[in-house]
């Protein structure tokens, strides 16, 4: 087969047809004058409709494939977390407890933006509109970020947010540890560790002394580590070098392993932007990094719906260790089925005392009957009618 049949092969409109085909049938002729103008409608109404999320909150996500638009759609609860947390046991929790009732979204975003979640309402952009605007019978293959769109409006409390809950680090959004505006829980403590290059003099300690470091250069400005910033003020003053701005940890990091300097970072960001060429040592004097699950306050005389908030409420359960038998908070799956069987149980018990009761009666009948005791059995028979009697009524 030529290249040219080949290319032209596998599209409907240009398949190869028969001599006899084209001399039986004329299209133009047999076709009626509204044929394409049908077949293009019909195109476009089964073809399926492509979603895409808004620019700026693509921007949040941390990966294109973290988080399917069918999950954002369905979900009733959606929590976000910064990168280098992992809460997948609380999240693995709530799909045991409650996955078969309520579907929760897990949303990884990028750093320092987990507060910018809970603020944006959740923008998905149908490109079939625009596409039908445009005179187009098919849908516009083009990502829905590449087209301009309006900037996602930034509200108190939205009512379909981006994120209804986000576990952030305070000491990168601060604004999280205001009361007045979130509620918050402080879930765990993160070591602080130093990343350096694996060939660097301080790998030989296994625990780097805080004082260890008055003459080594951090790529993140003193104030950030009171303590280092108090050890190093006379080098700092005496070298003068500029801290970079406005990197990300992956950037910094990389800064490390080109020797440019060092890095104190929680343990958990070390460990998730891992390079064979760095390690890292825990540093001893520093205070440890919070990680809290951040929620905001709801506006006076605006409270939240009763479902929204049961369902907030039980994945707090689950974050302060609540378990699945507890009796505060919605019912979990194992609750439901225990309370399932017990339910069960106790119908059985009585099916089978009830049956005990009706065997003993009806025999304690049959012996009066068969003994000649026609009194005994009148009387049994009287009070079993006006026990009939009472139940019915």
């Amino acid at each position: 087969m030529s290249s040219s049949a080949s290319s032209t092969a596998g599209t409907p409109e240009e398949q190869p047809v028969n001599d006899s085909a084209l001399t039986a049938i004329d299209p133009e002729q047999s076709a009626p004058e509204n044929a394409t103008d049908e077949v293009e409608t019909e195109a476009s109404a089964e073809a399926p409709t492509r979603v895409y999320l808004h620019p700026e909150q693509l921007a949040m996500i941390q990966t294109p494939e973290a988080l399917p638009i069918p999950v954002l759609q369905r979900s009733v609860l959606r929590v976000s977390y910064v990168p280098a947390i992992m809460p997948g046991k609380w999240f693995n929790r709530w799909h045991e407890r409650y996955g078969d009732r309520v579907q929760l979204a897990e949303v990884p975003v990028r750093e320092a933006r987990g507060l910018d979640s809970l603020h944006q309402d959740l923008c998905l952009i149908d490109s079939a509109p625009e596409a039908a605007a445009e005179g187009e019978n098919t849908v516009a293959e083009a990502p829905a970020e590449a087209t301009e769109h309006a900037p996602v409006p930034v509200v108190e409390v939205p009512e379909n947010p981006f994120a209804h809950m986000s576990i952030v680090r305070p000491d990168r959004e601060p604004a999280s540890t205001d009361g007045k505006k979130y509620h918050s829980i402080r879930l765990y403590e993160e070591l602080p560790v130093v990343i350096l290059p694996v060939d660097h003099v301080l790998t030989v300690l296994d625990e780097v002394p805080v004082e260890e470091l008055a003459e080594e250069f951090l790529l993140q400005p003193a104030s950030d580590i009171p303590a280092y910033e108090e050890v190093s003020r006379a080098w700092r003053e005496s070298a003068g070098r500029i801290v970079p701005e406005g990197l990300t940890d992956k950037e910094t990091i990389e800064l490390v392993a080109a020797g440019v300097g060092l890095y104190i970072v929680p343990m958990s960001i070390a460990r998730f932007y891992h390079r064979k060429d760095l390690t890292y040592r825990p540093v001893a004097g520093l205070d440890t990094y919070p990680v809290h699950l951040v929620w905001p306050r709801a506006p006076k005389g605006e409270p939240r719906s009763e479902e929204l908030e049961a369902l907030l409420q039980d994945f707090i359960g689950i974050v302060r260790g609540r378990t699945a038998t507890s009796d505060r908070g919605s019912e979990t799956r194992q609750a439901r089925a225990e309370r399932v069987a017990a339910e069960k149980a106790k119908a059985k018990a009585k099916a089978r005392a009830a049956n005990a009761r009706r065997e003993a009666r009806d025999k304690k009948r049959a012996n009066a009957k068969k003994n000649g005791n026609a009194r005994q059995h009148a009387r049994q028979s009287a009070k079993a009618a006006s026990a009939r009697r009472g139940k019915k009524r």
